[in-house]
């Protein structure tokens, strides 16, 4: 199973912070680098990508735990490890 959406109905509340001024032109700046309309949708993104990569993390956490506590046990080629990076990058673009 994949990892659950981070996304709930508190997120659509909107909330008015403070940023230090060389903070803000920062972020001004990253905003405008990554094609972001304002700094707001650039600092939401961010947000949702932190919240994104602590539910992968607990996912691949709970298949780690699982995979060891499995009663098949081998030998972990090159061949699996290359199969793993494919599959882990796949997911990532996906999630993009």
């Amino acid at each position: 199973m994949w990892p659950e959406i981070c996304y709930d109905r508190a997120m659509n509340k909107r909330i008015t912070i403070e940023l230090p001024e060389a903070a803000l032109l920062h972020a001004e700046e990253r905003a405008a680098e990554e094609g972001f309309d304002s700094v707001d949708a650039y600092l939401s993104a961010l947000i949702e990508e932190d919240c994104a990569i602590d539910l992968n993390q607990e996912w691949i956490r709970k298949k780690i735990e699982e995979g060891l506590a499995s009663p098949i046990v081998g030998e972990l080629t090159r061949a699996d490890i290359d199969r793993l990076m494919e599959e882990g990058i796949a997911l990532a673009n996906r999630r993009k």
